[in-house]
């Protein structure tokens, strides 16, 4: 059951940061809390400044700055130089700044966006800044995890449309990985169980005849995985390869600590194609790729 409120657009998180441009009348800096991300690659982000804002008037295509990732610390001058207008107030006697590249730059900020507006789009009253990041600065002490910082880390403020601020809570899950046992499960419950022969023989045949491994998977709802599975065993033992002998057969199969290393090894060095092994060691593909897969990550951890 759901209930009609005010019509607003809720949806979260909203990032605060700090504009800074340098012109001929000085530093100028000013809080946005409309910001999103356009496209990762290239880097380019957008920001809506409504007209009234001083902030409009220093921003038009070309103008470059820097946009200063603010942590909580700073809550209170970033909420002063969102609502304290910069002809009352002049805002750069809050920070201490350097010049980088002759653009302004907040040091006590850990994020720092060189950016260029490269468009403007017109909404209502406002306008929407196309923005193209020029260079990422971070501060050296801050640790990453390969070269983008977690947000814990950085630690930003966060703006609601109920006109308070948040912190960044605690992280619950990686992209990609929370909804893959799930997807598992029901891709298991949408195909046929068990796989009959023929069901089998049929893909294999598709397969053979230049169907692609996502077409079959989607139409027949049936791991991609699994269809390189029963595919290989076909090209490497023909129809006997789909029967539930041969099921079993794989099933039974145990090799040793040594074994699986040196199938692995032939695979990581090049010496023989996943094929190859399954065709010799009468293994399944997915096994055999699993083992691998481990065996890499390991040795990425050494």
């Amino acid at each position: 059951m759901k209930t009609s409120i005010a019509t607003v657009p809720l949806i979260y998180p909203l990032p605060m940061a700090i504009v800074g441009v340098k012109n001929d009348k000085g530093t100028f800096f000013s809080t946005i809390r409309n910001l999103n991300v356009i496209s990762q690659e290239p880097a380019i982000f957008g920001m809506v400044v409504a007209d009234e804002r001083h902030l409009h008037k220093q921003l038009k295509v070309g103008t470059q700055f820097s946009l200063n990732m603010p942590t909580t610390t700073m809550i209170d001058k970033a909420d002063l130089c969102a609502n304290v207008s910069s002809e009352a107030f002049d805002k750069s006697s809050l920070f201490d700044t350097v010049l980088v590249q002759g653009i302004p730059v907040i040091e006590t900020c850990p994020v720092v966006l060189l950016s260029e507006v490269t468009d403007t789009i017109r909404i209502e009253d406002q306008t929407f800044f196309v923005c193209k990041v020029q260079e990422t600065l971070l501060e050296e002490r801050l640790p990453i995890d390969g070269h983008i910082p977690s947000l814990n880390i950085l630690d930003p403020i966060l703006y609601g449309l109920d006109d308070k601020y948040y912190t960044v809570g605690r992280v619950i899950g990686k992209s990609s990985k929370e909804g893959e046992s799930l997807y598992r499960n029901v891709r298991k419950t949408m195909a046929p169980q068990p796989y009959s022969f023929h069901f089998k023989y049929k893909i294999c045949k598709l397969k053979h005849q230049g169907v692609s491994y996502k077409d079959l998977s989607d139409t027949f709802n049936v791991y991609h995985e699994t269809i390189e599975d029963w595919y290989t065993l076909y090209t490497l033992f023909g129809r006997n390869g789909l029967t539930k002998k041969m099921a079993d057969k794989l099933a039974a199969t145990r090799f040793t600590k040594a074994q699986k290393a040196e199938m692995v090894r032939q695979i990581i060095e090049g010496e023989k194609t996943y094929r190859d092994v399954c065709g010799e060691h009468t293994v399944s593909l997915s096994r055999l790729k699993n083992w691998v897969k481990k065996a890499r990550k390991k040795a990425r951890q050494t």
